[in-house]
């Protein structure tokens, strides 16, 4: 594929950053078990993603394959970005706010899927897939890693809504490395060869296997009394997670193979 194609992976990481970071918010507020300033905080730095997806958005070029589901793609992204305002503000006047943290994240995971499919890999299904679970990684292993700093100041707060959001963080990794087999099987096994080839290696070695260790050692420290231990680990989780999800992207693009 050409290069000419990579100025989406920088598109795809936002994209599934802040989408992903929102539905995990918003499964969250539904589960309950967090408090009002960590859910208000959220609400900010998701608005601050879903900016940085905008000007991400403004700038992608419009040669190249996927430039072409512009069309349908832009206006997905800017619902996202007005539903993250509006979630934003639902936050901060205490509207029912779940609804609308779920339905924009949607909304920005849809956007992920035309992209996807509008070309540029030789599985449009897989690739979309792929970036969907990407978005649920990231999203889970950003807003866990931030609530992991409200335990500092609130000792009290019950330790369960961390651990489902790393339970989720798991079982994503889980699926990207399913994934990741599936598209040599069906797609080919060209990302394996050649230069990229360890690249490829590396983008599942560090990029899924990796994080999913981290994982499991931040799970087993959150039987602390203190969960310092699993907010650090899970500070490299996330440093992995966005390395693997870019990776994967760009490898994508560069050999038609989604992983």
């Amino acid at each position: 594929m050409s290069i000419d194609a990579l100025p989406f992976v920088n598109w795809i990481f936002w994209a599934a950053l802040s989408a992903g970071t929102l539905l995990v918010v918003g499964l969250t507020e539904v589960a309950g078990g967090t408090t009002r300033g960590y859910r208000l905080f959220m609400a900010w730095v998701v608005v601050t993603l879903a900016a940085v997806l905008l000007a991400s958005e403004l700038a992608l070029p419009t040669g190249v394959e996927a430039g072409s589901t512009e069309a349908l793609r832009r206006p997905l992204a800017l619902a996202f970005v007005a539903g993250s305002v509006v979630y934003l503000v639902a936050s901060h006047a205490r509207w029912p706010r779940s609804g609308i943290a779920i339905g924009s994240a949607i909304v920005g995971l849809a956007a992920l899927v035309v992209l996807a499919a509008g070309g540029g890999t030789r599985s449009a299904p897989l690739f979309a897939g792929q970036v969907l679970i990407a978005a649920l990684a990231l999203g889970a292993v950003n807003a866990a890693m931030l609530l992991g700093h409200w335990y500092l100041v609130t000792p009290r707060l019950s330790p369960t809504p961390l651990r489902r959001m790393m339970w989720l963080l798991f079982g994503s990794l889980l699926l990207q490395g399913l994934a990741f087999g599936v598209a040599l099987l069906v797609v080919g096994t060209d990302a394996l060869a050649g230069g990229l080839g360890l690249l490829t290696w590396l983008r599942l070695a560090v990029g899924v296997l990796l994080p999913m260790v981290v994982t499991v050692l931040a799970l087993l420290a959150s039987r602390a009394a203190s969960l310092q231990a699993s907010t650090g680990l899970l500070y490299i989780g996330l440093a992995l997670v966005m390395a693997g999800s870019i990776a994967g992207a760009s490898i994508s693009y560069l050999t038609g193979v989604p992983v």
